[in-house]
């Protein structure tokens, strides 16, 4: 629906901006320099390491004392909607990720002192968003492509974010409604260079994956960590509680039709699940209900877990090499009951005892 969106505004974009009158003044945004948008009359084919395209515009930035052209950029489509009433453009523009962005964005992107040059080139950024070319700035007001900078702009979504204070620059692309990538960059010789990357992915089971990549003195390091999201479980929870000494929380929910159990820390992070994510729904994925004794029992490989419930008490039975370690719970913690499964549920792998 985004794509197809994207693409009906980029119709309306086309359309209505071939009204304008031309050459159309960008609003002014520098003492130094000063732009016009013109349309593009030459025969002009652009490659570049996203896309191919015949541009239809041509943006002129003029350097205003030595009155002469310093940088002619192409663009295949440009947003009208940030125009004035007297036909000129706006400048510096960024909403992000996904808001309004400028055609031209006059910035310091490599923390020179100088600032640069971002020029909408189309869009092909994700999802068909704004992207653009960066042209970097020096003492000498010679604005030279850069793309390093402008892969930045092209191979995420839209316009980068920076970040004065700490000398950084960010960026955030997506595959649909379950990965999310966000990136955070130093520039070194430069050029922007990765320091932190974090992949958010929600998983099968409905859990968020975070994976955290980082970069130091030339080595990579990666940790991952999965969290259950309580609010989203909220409905599929059938009974909870929490551990005295740990304050851990033992969780039994419903994944659609598969009975699962998820032990998580304070902050949401899972520490153990079951069935696990590699496990075949056999018999090593099933959870026994004894109707008599009120517990709820599974195991795997390394040991055999029992979930039970009376009028006073609550917890979770470990039993591994021999020995049985009683888990404590909290009884006025509970949320839930185990008694719900005294009736028969339509779980797949949920089997049954002394029914």
């Amino acid at each position: 629906m985004k794509i197809i969106f994207a693409i009906f505004s980029l119709f309306i974009f086309t359309e209505s901006f071939a009204q304008n009158e031309f050459p159309i003044p960008i609003e002014d945004f520098s003492d130094e320099f000063k732009a016009v948008i013109e349309l593009n009359e030459k025969d002009t084919i652009i490659t570049n390491s996203y896309d191919e395209f015949s541009p239809q515009y041509v943006i002129k930035i003029t350097d205003k004392k030595m009155n002469s052209i310093a940088l002619e950029a192409y663009s295949s489509d440009f947003p009208d909607y940030l125009f004035n009433e007297e036909n000129e453009t706006i400048p510096n523009i960024k909403e992000l990720p996904y808001g309004s962005q400028s055609v031209l964005i006059y910035e310091d992107f490599n923390f020179d002192g100088i600032k640069d040059f971002a020029v909408m080139n189309g869009y092909f950024s994700c999802y068909s968003g704004p992207s653009f070319g960066i042209y970097l700035a020096d003492k000498n007001r010679k604005l030279t492509y850069n793309e390093a900078f402008s892969d930045l702009s092209n191979n995420y979504c839209g316009m980068f974010q920076v970040d004065e204070k700490t000398k950084t620059i960010h960026t955030m692309t997506k595959s649909g409604c379950c990965w999310h990538q966000f990136s955070e960059f130093k520039i070194i010789d430069n050029e922007p260079k990765p320091v932190k990357i974090t992949e958010e992915t929600v998983t099968n089971f409905g859990f968020y994956e975070v994976t955290e990549i980082s970069y130091k003195d030339g080595k990579e390091s990666i940790k991952t960590k999965v969290y259950f999201p309580l609010d989203d479980f909220s409905s599929d929870i059938i009974f909870s509680f929490e551990l005295e000494k740990s304050k851990k929380r033992v969780i039994v929910y419903q994944n659609y039709d598969i009975l699962s159990y998820v032990l998580i820390l304070e902050d949401e992070e899972i520490e153990f699940y079951y069935p696990d994510k590699n496990a075949e729904f056999g018999n090593q994925a099933k959870l026994i209900y004894d109707k008599e004794k009120n517990t709820l029992t599974f195991s795997n490989n390394s040991a055999e877990y029992q979930i039970y419930e009376t009028e006073n008490s609550v917890g979770i039975k470990v039993k591994t090499n021999g020995k049985t370690y009683n888990l404590k719970g909290k009884n006025d913690s509970k949320n839930g009951t185990l008694s719900y499964f005294q009736k028969p549920t339509n779980h797949t792998n949920l089997l049954y005892d002394n029914f």
